[in-house]
């Protein structure tokens, strides 16, 4: 029997498609190379806007009759049962909580003789379900994912996460480096840590906090990467330890996903996040003056209910002062169960389009001139994949995630030196350097 999983989403949601997968294959299952080959299809779902999830039913709905439908993840979390209703082809919905068991329910839709046997499996649970994908089962042979932390406490007036994940569950330390060392041997030039809140890990039975988790993966001989990153982290949880460990260690990125979401403290507060404008831009202030070299990206909400003309400047004024490496940009989506959604939706489509519009111009031109700014310099990259559209042609990302598109014929994994020669708001076209970087273990097959 073969499985399909289309991954919408974060990398939590991808993290979670690599454990199904696993899971399947330890059950004899055989991974299809797209929808129409497979006998179980497994939509793994996102739910923190409106036209991700859309994009579910979309799918589903085009898929052949007589296949296997499983829809999963944080919109089979949220919407349960209404799923079903809403599409009569779906088997079975498996929650956030629940992909530990996707075996035991891969093996009972099989079994069904008719769609009326269709399931729910959505419970919340407090305990972490330990599950460690092999090589094999992993989207990346270069980008090693560990998640050490779910689910949110915060309760962001706009966010869907502790509705679709639950309250926090943080991971324990033993595990995560075990599974760091397992990636490093391997042959991964990068780990990522993930979790909706990745700065508030905690082993309470071990007195560790996130600065701690951060200091002995770095310090590990066994934890033999270039790169360690960490995703997404919550501004209110910063404190002068963090820093201080970042700037010990090179070996964690230069680069911190940092969501401040609005530039306008009045939008915050209405957002219900912990942190002002000041607090925020002084975490800045001071991871800049510890780590010159420090890059930040973050997430923007614009068209947040009552965001005047005026806020919206503010957030416009906060991207030139961070000068951020990129940004993830969105219109304000009301999402069901959370506290916003009671609020009017009082910002016009039109007005939300154009704010968006201005925000993403403004972050083009900072984004050319920081790329403008290595035109002529030799720099290091990773080569991620060949490029889809140019043979002989690869991509490379620089430590903050600047995309580089360059000829080689160096492996997918390993480290080199290019020269950059022309630079966009997007992207660097280099040439590689004769000498390669140092750091060039082969990835393990698999």
């Amino acid at each position: 029997m073969k499985f399909f999983i289309k991954t919408y989403g974060c990398q939590m949601n991808v993290n979670d498609s690599e454990k199904m997968g696993d899971i399947l294959k330890k059950r004899g299952f055989s991974a299809a190379d797209d929808e129409n080959d497979a006998d179980i299809i497994i939509i793994n779902s996102c739910a923190v806007r409106e036209k991700p999830q859309e994009k579910i039913f979309s799918f589903a709905g085009r898929l052949p009759k007589g296949k296997k439908i499983i829809v999963a993840g944080c919109v089979a979390q949220s919407e349960k049962q209404k799923i079903l209703e809403r599409n009569p082809n779906i088997d079975y919905i498996v929650g956030t909580h629940q992909y530990y068991q996707i075996d035991r329910i891969a093996d009972e839709i099989l079994a069904q003789k008719s769609k009326g046997d269709r399931g729910v499996k959505a419970q919340f649970s407090k305990v972490w379900q330990e599950a460690v994908p092999d090589i094999a089962s992993r989207i990346s042979r270069v980008s090693g994912y560990i998640s050490i932390m779910e689910g949110c406490d915060n309760f962001c007036s706009y966010c869907i996460v502790p509705f679709t994940r639950g309250r926090e569950k943080h991971r324990p330390f033993e595990n995560i480096m075990a599974e760091a060392e397992y990636l490093a041997t391997a042959g991964y030039k990068e780990i990522i840590l993930l979790g909706q809140n990745v700065n508030s890990w905690e082993d309470k039975e071990k007195n560790m906090e996130f600065p701690d988790l951060l200091e002995r993966l770095s310090a590990a001989p066994a934890v033999d990467v270039k790169w360690i990153r960490f995703i997404t982290s919550y501004p209110g949880y910063y404190d002068e330890q963090l820093i201080e460990v970042m700037a010990r260690h090179e070996k964690i990125a230069r680069n911190i996903h940092f969501p401040v979401q609005s530039g306008s403290t009045r939008v915050l507060k209405k957002m219900n996040r912990s942190y002002t404008r000041a607090q925020y831009l002084d975490i800045v202030r001071r991871f800049k003056k510890k780590i010159p070299d420090i890059t930040f990206s973050s997430d923007f909400i614009v068209g947040f209910p009552g965001e005047t003309e005026n806020d919206f400047e503010l957030t416009l004024s906060l991207l030139e002062k961070v000068e951020y490496e990129n940004i993830f940009s969105f219109l304000y989506s009301p999402r069901r169960f959370t506290s916003a959604f009671k609020l009017k939706d009082d910002i016009t489509p039109e007005i939300k389009k154009q704010r968006l519009y201005r925000l993403q111009e403004l972050q083009k031109n900072i984004q050319f001139k920081n790329n403008k700014t290595l035109l002529g310099k030799t720099i290091e990259v990773l080569v991620t994949g060949p490029h889809p559209k140019a043979a002989g042609e690869v991509i490379g990302r620089t430590v903050n995630y600047r995309v580089v598109n360059f000829k080689s014929d160096t492996p997918v994994g390993e480290f080199t030196r290019v020269l950059i020669e022309r630079v966009g708001p997007y992207s660097l076209r280099a040439k590689e350097h004769a000498a390669r970087a140092p750091y060039c273990r082969t990835l393990a097959p698999g």
